[in-house]
């Protein structure tokens, strides 16, 4: 197993693009979040090795599920198909610290609000929130065998991923034409 401190590039060789990656959905996440969450919250990434917990409260994002909605669809350009494909994807958001269930029980109300909507709508276009389930505590123990405040809710979002593969097109073609009612030796 290869230990990393956060995502791996996204890299496409084939030349097909992905969008968005993982790590595109984190970070607009994680902004979303920097608007519902009192201060003085952080918001980490899941699963990240060697990362130290912040002093103070914070948030943990982790993406857990993915679930396909709808057969993909696609149109055309001049040079690529691009696909579209409809997926719930369900985050994960723990919140550690003083305040964390009154922080979480924020993120949820929200999360089904029109604000959330409209702040999606206006900087991550192609994630729209679904639903919100209630907030759950958390048994936590610290490095120091102290017992903190944890509290953990998942949130559903649908995401519309897009694939470009790039596809060669006829632009131009060269027809010859012949008389119907002459025959070969006619012309």
């Amino acid at each position: 197993m290869v230990e990393t401190c956060g995502d791996a590039p996204d890299v496409a060789s084939s030349g097909i693009t992905f969008t968005p990656t993982d790590s595109a959905l984190y970070q607009t996440l994680g902004e979303y979040l920097k608007t519902v969450l009192p201060s003085p919250f952080r918001i980490r990434q899941g699963q990240q090795n060697r990362t130290p917990s912040p002093v103070g409260p914070y948030c943990v994002m982790q993406l857990i599920t993915t679930r396909l909605l709808a057969t993909n669809g696609w149109f055309y350009t001049d040079a690529s198909r691009l696909v579209t494909e409809l997926r719930e994807v369900t985050v994960q958001v723990s919140a550690f610290g003083t305040g964390a269930g009154d922080a979480l029980k924020q993120v949820c109300g929200l999360w089904r609000d029109f604000y959330t909507t409209d702040w999606l709508q206006a900087y991550a276009p192609i994630l729209s929130p679904l639903s919100a389930a209630e907030p759950r505590q958390l048994g936590f123990v610290n490095g120091e065998a102290q017992y903190e405040d944890a509290w953990s809710v998942d949130l559903k979002m649908q995401v519309n991923y897009q694939r470009t593969i790039p596809q060669q097109f006829a632009d131009k073609i060269t027809v010859t034409t012949y008389a119907a009612d002459l025959s070969p030796t006619q012309e």
